[in-house]
């Protein structure tokens, strides 16, 4: 919810109950309609059985719970590829190539999405500084954040249902279907239940953004969740609206960066997946010696 209505959310454009309820359709809209590319990326990584998915799924979940009681808008997808890897390394069987390449595009997620904001802002800027009526920009900017968080929504769900469900797809405990039904309902329910703290931390305490900037930052993230999604790749939405955010703040200037808060959610992003990990082994040695 945070990378989808956040910047909107804390600038008063959208009301935080609509905005989830829009969110968590749209999410699920995604899921179903343009999920499937990328749902066999994570079983690729290494092989996985019933156990193992649990424990991946168990110990992603576990962690983003505590990045988010400190606020820090954490990525999922990192917290599942971290624990795949940490299931794979301990069987001795990982796919370190697409490991590697999806390592590159996280690097080029943010970057991407600092670029396509910052360009993007100054572009629409040109046109709603001609609006004269104040009225007519404020029209416009509802408008916009609107139409960006469903698109934001819709992409997110399109890129994170491999995240969600891949990792059950792998050993045919759930089919493609089953997969795109269950996984675009999870996540729309989590979605409903999302944290207010962590949508201030993106909306608002890594900069400062005006209703449009809040709105263009939504353009630019889903934009990169998009492409992402349709060559297959699960990237953090996390990391895509953050770099949306930091492109506005860059027109503004650097100054207006909070960089306090921006080396702490960089660093749970590097926490994160060695903390799923080491989870996932944890809770797939125990649950392995229950399951005989």
């Amino acid at each position: 919810m945070s990378t989808v209505f956040g910047p909107p959310v804390v600038s008063g454009v959208i009301k935080y109950r609509v905005a989830t309820v829009l969110a968590s359709f749209f999410i699920f809209l995604g899921a179903w309609l343009g999920g499937t590319s990328g749902v066999s990326t994570v079983s690729d990584i290494t092989s996985l059985t019933i156990i193992s998915a649990v424990s991946v799924s168990l110990s992603a979940a576990a962690v983003a719970l505590v990045m988010t009681s400190f606020s820090i808008p954490t990525s999922i997808t990192q917290g599942v590829i971290g624990a795949v890897v940490g299931i794979g390394i301990l069987n001795t069987c990982v796919n370190w190539w697409l490991v590697v390449k999806l390592l590159i595009f996280w690097v080029l997620t943010p970057f991407g999405a600092i670029l396509i904001s910052y360009f993007l802002f100054k572009f629409i800027a040109v046109f709603y500084e001609k609006m004269k009526s104040i009225r007519a920009r404020g029209t416009f900017v509802r408008i916009l954040s609107l139409l960006a968080g469903i698109y934001a929504a819709y992409s997110l769900g399109a890129n994170n249902l491999a995240i969600v469900s891949g990792q059950f797809t792998g050993k045919g405990a759930l089919g493609i279907p089953q997969a795109l039904l269950l996984g675009g309902v999870a996540m729309a329910l989590g979605t409903l239940t999302a944290s207010k703290k962590v949508i201030y931390a993106v909306g608002k305490d890594i900069t400062s953004l005006d209703p449009l900037g809040s709105a263009v930052a939504l353009f630019a993230e889903s934009t990169a969740l998009l492409g992402y999604s349709i060559i297959g790749i699960p990237t953090s939405s996390a990391q895509a609206i953050v770099g949306a955010v930091i492109g506005v703040g860059l027109v503004k200037g650097t100054k207006m960066i909070n960089r306090k808060t921006l080396i702490k959610i960089i660093s749970g992003w590097m926490v994160t997946p060695i903390a799923a990990g080491a989870i996932a082994v944890i809770i797939y040695m125990i649950l392995s010696s229950f399951w005989r």
